[in-house]
């Protein structure tokens, strides 16, 4: 008599909560009974072995959570289908974390100048829960401070950690084999072509002697690679004859100098707009940067060149060239003009430059009643910080900038003013990933020293747009005449908050709220209304950044505001 095999042994699975919501999340997260539940096992047998194994899965998740005395039932009930199973784990007592000790290899004792370390350095924290991955993870902590001290090949050889099941404690020792102290020796490169050697010499973190410091070594990599002037950066730190000398090598791989690049934008009321770039980056060998471009669209279209000179005066001190010839055609008012900027731009510390510099400025100004010419000399001083992880879709960090800029028209002794700007945003991931990140936007405009009446239209404030408060008409979300006619400001107050969550890894919402206003004093009247716009947007992650839609509605809508507005754009709004 043969027996029939069953094909396949669908089942439901069920986990009982243990009172730890992170736990059960791990142990949910974990498990490949849950994972794998829509691909039924062909026979008991299989259903089975994927149960036991979830029973190791389930007891390592405890101990990475701090139990150590924890037990996992897994019950099969296969008396109907689908069968029926229930997972519960027990996690018994949380084991807490007492002592923390870093050691030499073999009972020897550290240097006397080996550098002091603390459990906050490591992220371990006496008293607190003992997780199994913060322990593992200290061992890279302890070989990094000892690195940044001079000691270039310290190790954790070993590690002791030691379970106390009747004091529920646990205490770890590190075992570290220090190496000598060393200094920094001579610096070999490798995959230079186009670049020159001195440049990358310029850049280095260290100078040949000095105590070796894993910190100089990580901050020259992070520049060389921030230059875009290499696909790879690798330095690595070599043994040689002399213990108490370090040779390092940097080895790099070139990008292509070259590269042309294409965009484009949609709103509701300023229309499509395009723009293309050509771009050389390493111009002369030395890092610079000539970039032509052109935008054409409804409201705008202009071409622009600019340059980029590195290490000027010295590392860090940059001089920049830039012009723009271009038509503004706003609701407004049309701008015909041609601007010219000469600057230095200096990095002060890590993330954040400061610059000033001269700008020249001619423009028309024509509207339905007004004909107005003007040249301006502009002299901007401004300060700015990117603490981003991304300049396209930041998740976590803040940027801030501000800029003051006086400006006189040598030919018209009534046009003299400066212009104040102040803006920062900020963006938090909820959780470990970026699946969820709140993002704010605030600033803030001010003109002083000119009235508005005298102030040429296109140095006004406006507020509207997809750059702005979303579901006004550009320059729209402000005063408007009787000729339906955005008015501008001498200053303006904006704010906005997005709340990104990622559906998938490619596919996200952004539920938003935009507000704004523009005013005829210098400085903003905060106690007047702002204008209020809320929307939803859509998010296509792409290589190169997301894929921007965004429908909103004006909150306060007046004769002449659509129910609506639509934005599509590459990268974030902002």
């Amino acid at each position: 008599m043969c027996g029939v095999a069953r094909a396949d042994v669908p089942y439901e699975v069920t986990f009982t909560p243990t009172g730890d919501d992170r736990l059960d999340g791990a142990i949910e997260e974990a498990s490949q009974l849950s994972a794998l539940s829509d691909r039924a096992p062909d026979s008991d047998a299989a259903l089975r072995s994927r149960a036991a194994d979830d029973r190791e899965r389930f007891n390592a998740v405890a101990r990475a959570f701090g139990y150590y005395d924890d037990t996992v039932d897994v019950a099969i009930d296969s008396t109907a289908p689908p069968v029926k199973i229930t997972v519960t784990v027990v996690p018994g007592p949380q084991y807490l974390l007492s002592s923390v000790t870093v050691v030499g290899v073999d009972g020897k004792m550290l240097p006397p100048n080996a550098p002091s370390i603390t459990t906050t350095q490591l992220d371990l924290h006496l008293g607190k829960q003992a997780y199994s991955a913060p322990v593992a993870a200290a061992n890279a902590r302890i070989e990094r401070i000892f690195r940044a001290h001079g000691y270039p090949f310290a190790s954790v050889k070993n590690r002791k950690v030691t379970i106390d099941h009747g004091t529920h404690t646990m205490t770890v020792v590190y075992m570290l084999e220090p190496g000598p102290t060393a200094s920094f020796g001579q610096t070999g490169f490798k995959g230079l072509d186009s670049v020159h050697e001195a440049y990358v010499a310029r850049h280095l973190g260290w100078a040949e002697g000095d105590l070796y410091n894993v910190d100089k070594v990580e901050k020259t990599r992070d520049q060389l690679v921030a230059s875009n002037l290499f696909s790879t950066v690798a330095i690595d730190t070599e043994k040689g004859p002399d213990p108490d000398v370090v040779p390092m090598q940097v080895d790099v791989t070139e990008r292509l100098p070259r590269s042309v690049a294409i965009g484009g934008s949609y709103a509701s009321t300023e229309g499509i707009s395009g723009n293309a770039s050509w771009e050389h980056r390493n111009l002369f060998g030395e890092a610079e940067d000539l970039k032509f471009g052109i935008l054409v669209g409804q409201e705008d279209s202009a071409i622009t060149a600019d340059f980029r000179k590195p290490d000027i005066f010295g590392v860090g001190w940059d001089f920049l060239s830039d012009i723009t010839i271009g038509k503004e055609d706003a609701i407004a008012y049309t701008s015909d003009g041609e601007k010219w900027f000469n600057g230095f731009e200096y990095k002060l510390i890590q993330n954040v430059v400061i610059g000033a510099g001269i700008s020249l400025e001619h423009a028309t100004i024509t509207d339905y009643e007004l004909h107005q010419h003007y040249m301006l000399i502009g002299l901007p001083v401004y300060v700015k910080r990117d603490g981003t992880d991304d300049l396209l879709n930041p998740t976590t960090g803040s940027r801030e900038g501000i800029t003051l800029t006086p400006y006189t028209d040598p030919g018209n002794s009534k046009l003299s003013f400066i212009n104040g700007q102040i803006n920062g945003s900020y963006y938090q991931r909820l959780g470990d990933s970026d699946r969820y990140v709140v993002a704010v936007l605030a600033s803030l405009g001010a003109t002083v020293g000119v009235s508005l009446d005298e102030l040429p239209k296109d140095k006004r404030f406006y507020a509207g747009g997809g750059g702005s408060v979303r579901g006004y008409g550009f320059q729209r979300a402000g005063p408007i005449d009787a000729n339906d006619t955005p008015i501008g400001g001498l200053s303006s107050a904006g704010a906005s908050l997005e709340f990104r969550y990622k559906l998938t890894e490619t596919i996200g919402i952004v539920p938003f709220v935009d507000a704004g206003n523009v005013y005829d004093t210098a400085f903003p009247d905060l106690g007047e209304r702002l204008f209020l716009g809320a929307g939803i947007g859509a998010r296509y992650y792409t290589g190169l950044g997301p894929l921007r839609f965004d429908i909103a509605a004006p909150l306060h809508r007046r004769n002449g505001d659509r129910p609506i507005q639509i934005y599509v754009s590459l990268g974030q709004a902002f």
